[in-house]
C-alpha cells in the first residue's frame, strides 16, 4: 500500500507547480516532452520487473525464505515509490510536462484538470508496479500455505491479478481522489469570496470544504472499500460494550475485506452519526478474541481522545500558518502572487511532513496506553504468569517495581500488576499484527512509531507512575502547541489580509 505521506508529497508538488509554474530549462517539442515522460516512467517499470524477477529467483532457489522475500519486496516497493515521486518532479520542472499541460494544452481554466493530467503518469506507474509484483505475492502465499501444514487457519482463494491491483488502488490511491475532490470544492468558495470582494480570504476558503469533506468521507469510504457488517455474536457484543462504556458513539463495526492479505484496524469519522470502526478479515481470522478486543480498544482510544479532531486541527494550523506567513511576507516584501503562493505551500508542506508526524506518533502511543488500561480493568487483580510471556515486555524501571524471576519464589513465574498485564497483552496483539506484515520491529512509519518503541514505552509506563505523568505532560504540551499554532496562524492571517 502507499503511505499517506507519499500521496501528500505528490499533491504538494502538483499544487506548488500550479501556483508558481516555471518554464523548462530546455524548450522541447510537445511530442518530445511526452516521449520523455513515457520513457522515464517506463524505465522505472523495467527496473521494477528486473528487481521482482531477482527476488523470485532467490525465492525459488532457497536463498530467500518467504519472510525474507516479503521483506525484500517491501524494500523494493518503497524505493520504487520514492523514485516515482522524484519522476513527478522531473515531469513538472525538468521535462516541461507541467508547462505543456497548463499552457499549451490550455487546461489552466479548467479546475483540477491540470493536476489530474500531471498525476496520470505516477498513478499508472503505481498500478503497473502492483501488476508486476502480483506473481511474487501469489508465490509467497502458496509457500506460506505449504509451510503451515496442519494449521487451523483456513485457506482462501487468491484474488486475480486485476482484483489485486484494484484493491491496492482503492486502498492506496483513494486518498489521492479525495484530495483532488477537496481541491475542486474550493473553487466555488473562492469564486464566492471574489464576488463579495473578499478575494484576500480565498486562501482560507479551503477550510470550509475540508470540514464538509471530513464529515461525509467515512460513509463513502466504507462503501468504496467494500466493507461488510461485523455479524452479531459474542465478539461484536464485547466490542460494542467497550465503545459504549467509553462513550465513543459510532454507526457500525465493519469487516474490511482485503482477500485476507492485510491485518489492520481503523476508526473513521469525526462525529458519531458518521463514524465507523473497521477490522480487516485477516485480523479477525488470525487473532484471538481478546487480542481483537485489544486492537479495537486502541481504535476506541483514538475516538475517546478525539485524535481525529486534533489531526484536523493540526492540518488547519499548518494551513493558517502558511497562509498568514505568506500574506505577511507578500505585504512586507511586495512578493508576487506566485512567489507568495509558493512560500505558502512550502511552509504547509514542511509543517505537515514533520509536525503532523510527531503529533500522530504521540497519539498512537496514547491510544496504546488507553488499550492497555482497558485490558488492565478487565484483569483487575495481580496475577502470576510464566516468565517467558513477560520477558520481552517487562522493563526493569527506575523504581524497581518489576520483579525478576530470580527474586520470585517460583523460578518459572513472575508477578504482574494489572497495568503490566494490560501492557503485555496489548503488546502481544501488536506483535502478532506486525508479524503478519513481515515488517521489522524497529522500523517506524510516517504516522506510526516502530513496534519496538511502542512496546518499550508501554512496558516502562506500566511500572513507572513517573513516566505516566511525563507522558501525560507531553500530550498536554502537544495539544497546547497545536492550539497556539492555530490561533497564531489565524491571527496572522486576519491581520495580514486586512493590510
Amino acid at each position: 500500500m502507499i503511505a499517506p505521506l507519499q500521496v501528500i508529497i505528490l499533491l504538494l508538488m502538483v499544487a506548488t507547480f500550479a501556483s508558481a509554474p516555471q518554464r523548462p530549462p530546455v524548450a522541447l517539442s510537445q511530442s518530445m516532452v511526452v516521449l520523455l515522460v513515457v520513457l522515464a516512467h517506463g524505465g522505472l517499470l523495467v527496473a521494477a520487473k528486473r528487481g521482482f524477477t531477482r527476488i523470485g529467483r532467490k525465492l525459488e532457489s532457497g536463498i530467500f525464505s518467504s519472510l525474507e522475500a516479503g521483506t525484500a519486496i517491501q524494500k523494493a516497493i518503497r524505493r520504487l515509490m520514492a523514485l516515482n515521486t522524484l519522476l513527478l518532479a522531473a515531469d513538472l520542472w525538468l521535462f516541461g510536462f507541467g508547462w505543456l499541460v497548463k499552457f499549451h494544452w490550455n487546461t489552466r481554466h479548467l479546475p483540477v484538470m491540470s493536476s489530474a493530467i500531471w498525476l496520470i503518469a505516477p498513478v499508472l506507474t503505481w498500478l503497473a508496479i502492483w501488476y508486476l509484483e502480483y506473481p511474487l505475492e501469489v508465490h509467497i502465499h502458496r509457500i506460506s500455505e505449504l509451510t503451515q501444514g496442519d494449521s487451523d487457519y483456513p485457506t482462501h482463494p487468491q484474488p486475480s491479478r486485476m482484483q489485486y491491483v484494484n484493491m491496492q488502488f482503492r486502498h492506496g490511491l483513494s486518498l489521492l481522489i479525495v484530495l483532488l475532490v477537496f481541491d475542486l470544492l474550493t473553487v466555488p468558495f473562492t469564486a464566492l469570496l471574489n464576488y463579495l470582494n473578499l478575494g484576500s480570504w480565498s486562501a482560507v476558503a479551503s477550510l470550509l470544504p475540508a470540514m464538509a469533506l471530513f464529515l461525509v468521507l467515512p460513509a463513502v469510504v466504507v462503501r468504496y472499500w467494500r466493507t461488510s457488517r461485523l455479524p452479531d455474536g459474542p465478539l461484536r457484543t464485547r466490542l460494542e460494550d467497550l465503545s459504549r462504556r467509553k462513550r465513543v458513539g459510532f454507526m457500525d463495526i465493519r469487516i474490511w475485506n482485503t482477500y485476507y492479505r492485510i491485518p489492520n484496524a481503523a476508526i473513521l469519522g469525526l462525529l458519531p452519526w458518521c463514524r465507523y470502526f473497521l477490522l480487516t478479515d485477516l485480523l479477525l481470522e488470525r487473532l484471538e478474541p481478546r487480542q481483537v478486543e485489544a486492537v479495537f480498544a486502541h481504535e476506541v482510544g483514538h475516538g475517546y481522545h478525539r485524535h481525529i479532531w486534533w489531526y484536523l486541527l493540526t492540518f488547519t494550523a499548518a494551513d493558517l500558518l502558511g497562509t498568514g506567513i505568506s500574506l505577511w511576507a507578500g505585504n512586507y516584501w511586495a512578493l508576487s502572487a506566485n512567489t507568495s503562493m509558493l512560500l505558502n505551500f512550502s511552509i504547509v508542506g514542511i509543517l505537515v511532513v514533520f509536525g503532523f508526524s510527531r503529533v500522530s506518533r504521540l497519539c498512537e502511543h496514547q491510544a496504546d496506553w488507553f488499550a492497555a488500561r482497558h485490558i488492565a480493568e478487565r484483569v483487575g487483580v495481580t496475577v502470576q504468569v510464566p516468565v517467558a510471556c513477560t520477558a520481552a515486555y517487562v522493563s526493569s524501571g527506575d523504581d524497581g517495581a518489576t520483579l525478576s524471576a530470580e527474586a520470585n519464589e517460583h523460578p518459572t513465574a513472575t508477578v504482574e500488576t494489572p497495568a503490566q498485564a494490560g501492557a503485555r497483552i496489548f503488546s502481544e496483539s501488536l506483535t502478532a499484527l506486525v508479524g503478519m506484515t513481515n515488517r521489522p520491529r524497529d522500523r517506524a512509519g510516517w504516522m506510526h512509531p516502530s513496534m519496538q518503541n511502542r512496546v518499550d514505552l508501554l512496558a516502562a509506563m506500566a511500572v513507572s507512575p513517573k513516566m505516566q505523568k511525563q507522558f501525560t505532560r507531553r500530550i498536554w504540551l502537544m495539544r497546547v502547541g497545536i492550539m497556539i499554532a492555530a490561533l497564531a496562524g489565524a491571527a496572522l492571517t486576519f491581520w495580514a489580509a486586512g493590510q
